[in-house]
């Protein structure tokens, strides 16, 4: 039996970033097999779900996240960057345990789901044991444990795990395995070379932070190098199948030698704002390198909305270009969905609406006020979409969302959970 989505209007997001109208799409083992005509693919005994009003685009890709910290939404608000400077910890994050980040995970990735976002990249400690967490939820996920030099022990063993239970190809695993070294500066260079090592030869990519503060770039200056992309190349820590998160103090001459390097780059704009007050100039990379959007952590981004990261991104990435053509709409649409997959390793798997690929999809709604008139879907979806308007949602094929509500994972029941363990306003009073 199979599923098919029936006449929609589909964004295909393909090389010719095709709009096709009155579209059905048939969807059988997770993967796309066939796009045709509105009415024509559906066979007897088929699934069917009506998008005679929805508008039918590759599900949002969120290529930085640190999903089990959801739990720091509204604890660090509007504090000085001195405040972030090394360990990036939140007030009252010490009262939390493990259940609490379990919580937090299983939350973070019904939101996730909720929002439109079908694939992620995420990165903490211990994430062989958050991992599962992770792959139960449905989404498609790469996942890495955070090495540095103070736990670097269990952050390799941890890695070991998490490569003997998901492996590296996105072929044969939902969720897969990545090298997550945490930063520049807690990671000592030999570290930074044997995770180059390491990943080159499992076939894995790394996902690090790099020159997301002063203090970090000043740390990596005081070892000898003269910047960040330095660091990197000394490393072997460059090329696309590194995703470097941030990147927002690099200066003139690191932006052209990281363009030409070809380091894929996971920008996080609303993050960056809130702690940095500052972001990359988007214009320089754009087109050059592989770049995706990534909604960070709740302390630094309260919000897990793909679909504000992108606006935020086009917006301030105008006015730092100063050109109001830069960052076309459809230059956004493709961060969000196939260029966010280029990043991690997967557009050849998912990205677009094309027959061949897996059935990560969103059904946006056609009837909500925001996404009218339909003058150009396109720009509604940059410019006024928000997760409201997320209908369907579809990972592998699976229905993770129908008709705007979760399939098998309740909000109010999770909001009820939280309130439960504790968070809250009293319970992190002092």
């Amino acid at each position: 039996m199979a599923l098919v989505l029936q006449a929609a209007t589909v964004l295909t997001v393909d090389a010719q970033d095709r709009l096709l109208r009155d579209a059905d799409i048939r969807i059988e083992n997770g993967a796309i097999v066939a796009i045709g005509q509105g009415g024509t693919l559906a066979r007897p005994g088929d699934e069917v779900l009506d998008c005679c009003r929805g508008l039918v685009m590759p599900g949002l890709v969120n290529a930085h996240t640190h999903a089990a910290t959801a739990l720091f939404r509204g604890l660090a608000e509007d504090l000085p960057r001195a405040f972030w400077a090394g360990a990036y910890k939140v007030p009252g994050e010490e009262r939390f345990g493990p259940a609490d980040y379990a919580l937090s995970l299983r939350a973070a990735c019904a939101e996730f789901l909720a929002n439109g976002v079908t694939c992620i990249a995420d990165r903490l400690a211990r994430m062989d044991q958050l991992g599962p967490l992770i792959e139960e939820s449905g989404l498609r996920a790469v996942v890495g444990s955070t090495l540095t030099d103070g736990r670097a022990g269990e952050g390799w063993a941890e890695t070991e795990r998490l490569l003997e239970r998901y492996g590296t190809n996105p072929s044969a695993s939902r969720v897969t395995a990545g090298i997550a070294p945490h930063a520049l500066d807690s990671c000592s260079d030999a570290l930074l070379a044997e995770c180059a090592r390491r990943a080159r030869q499992v076939g894995a990519r790394v996902f690090i932070h790099v020159a997301q503060s002063a203090p970090e770039v000043a740390a990596i200056r005081a070892r000898g190098h003269a910047g960040a992309l330095a660091c990197l190349r000394a490393a072997g820590l460059t090329g696309p199948d590194v995703v470097a998160a941030h990147a927002i103090y690099l200066d003139e001459s690191e932006i052209e030698g990281w363009c030409r390097d070809g380091t894929a780059i996971a920008h996080c704009p609303a993050s960056n704002l809130k702690i940095e007050a500052r972001t990359i100039p988007l214009h320089r990379y754009a087109g050059q390198v592989p770049v995706g959007l990534g909604t960070d952590w709740t302390a630094s981004d309260n919000a897990m909305d793909m679909f504000w990261e992108a606006r935020l991104a086009a917006l301030v990435g105008k006015m730092n270009a100063g050109d109001p053509t830069a960052l076309p709409v459809q230059t956004m649409i493709r961060m969000m969905t196939v260029e966010g997959a280029r990043v991690l390793g997967l557009d050849h798997l998912v990205g677009s609406v094309e027959t061949g690929k897996r059935a990560d999809l969103i059904v946006l709604d056609l009837d909500r006020l925001e996404m009218a008139p339909p003058h150009d879907h396109a720009a509604n979806i940059v410019y006024s979409a928000s997760p409201r308007s997320v209908r369907d949602v579809l990972v592998d094929g699976v229905v993770r969302k129908r008709g705007h509500v979760l399939v098998g994972a309740q909000e109010a029941a999770l909001v009820a959970e939280m309130r439960s363990a504790g968070w809250g306003e009293t319970a992190l009073a002092p």
